[in-house]
């Protein structure tokens, strides 16, 4: 810290500033009107001083901890399952059919299989129903 020293020739007297750097008085430039002569704030004091950072710092913690949790439950969803287009959707209900004699998966997807590749909505008959093979009367499980 620097000094002052004003010497007289009677006496020498020493001045040493006490205010610290966080309590320098702040100038409120809204308040002082044309012509008038700016006063400096109050200082704050070093107990003020610490006891906002500790309310900043837990402001920032709470805001902090709000959107990790907020964060979660956005992408693991509400249940804890990961958020996923099929999880999201309600069951779907499968269309059976009946298999008649002479039916076979292939001629079952070429009557069914709509805008799909036959050759893949035959994969996923044969997948859906345990095998390439099928008997008459059983129930076929369409894709």
């Amino acid at each position: 810290m620097s000094s002052w020293e004003f010497v007289d020739m009677s006496a020498t007297i020493s001045i040493r500033p006490t205010v610290r750097a966080r309590q320098v008085a702040l100038v409120r430039p809204a308040l002082v009107r044309p012509g008038q002569v700016a006063r400096p704030a109050h200082p704050v004091s070093e107990a003020t001083y610490r006891r906002r950072r500790k309310v900043v710092g837990t402001v920032l913690a709470v805001l902090f901890a709000v959107t990790v949790v907020l964060a979660h439950d956005v992408l693991a969803g509400s249940g804890g399952e990961p958020a996923s287009a099929a999880a999201s959707q309600p069951a779907l209900v499968r269309q059976t059919i009946t298999a008649q004699p002479g039916d076979t998966l292939w001629s079952i997807g070429q009557t069914y299989h709509g805008s799909v590749a036959i050759a893949r909505y035959v994969d996923k008959l044969v997948d859906l129903n345990g095998g390439a093979s099928i008997q008459a009367g059983q129930a076929v499980v369409l894709p």
